[in-house]
């Protein structure tokens, strides 16, 4: 895996606005092996599932595959001021902040969250005329 230097990770996350903070050492994301792993498919102009249930406090893992023809974003609350890790085409950014992700048509992105909180977050794609691609992540306490 190719770790990206801060300025194309800049470029690659760009739309989010917002400052992140990127770790190029090994993390605790790494060690983790007992992954909640759901995929979504992204096409025009829908994401498929579009309710996803998983447990608080275990490790989260959405793999995006933008299986249309237009590029789309994966943005979702939930991630805001969370530590996440995200993969696409092989290069790693991890840092806080990280809400929107930009898929290329034909690609994939994973994200990697560490222990996601109880309750529910929205997710979507927000590129103009992309209208009705979003979705629910429900989160519940792992009992």
């Amino acid at each position: 895996m190719n770790r990206m230097p801060f300025f194309v990770a800049s470029i690659l996350i760009a739309v989010t606005g917002s400052a992140i903070g990127i770790s190029f050492a090994p993390s605790s994301i790494d060690a983790q092996t007992d992954w909640q792993t759901i995929e979504i498919k992204a096409e025009e102009y829908s994401f498929s599932p579009r309710r996803i249930q998983v447990k608080a406090n275990r490790p989260l893992e959405l793999v995006i595959k933008n299986e249309g023809h237009e590029p789309h974003q994966f943005r979702s609350a939930l991630f805001k001021d969370r530590m996440i890790e995200v993969e696409i085409n092989e290069n790693v950014v991890r840092g806080r902040n990280i809400e929107v992700v930009d898929i290329a048509a034909g690609k994939m992105a994973r994200i990697k969250l560490l222990s996601p909180p109880e309750g529910e977050f929205d997710f979507q794609c927000r590129i103009p005329s992309h209208h009705g691609m979003d979705g629910m992540i429900l989160i519940e306490a792992d009992r």
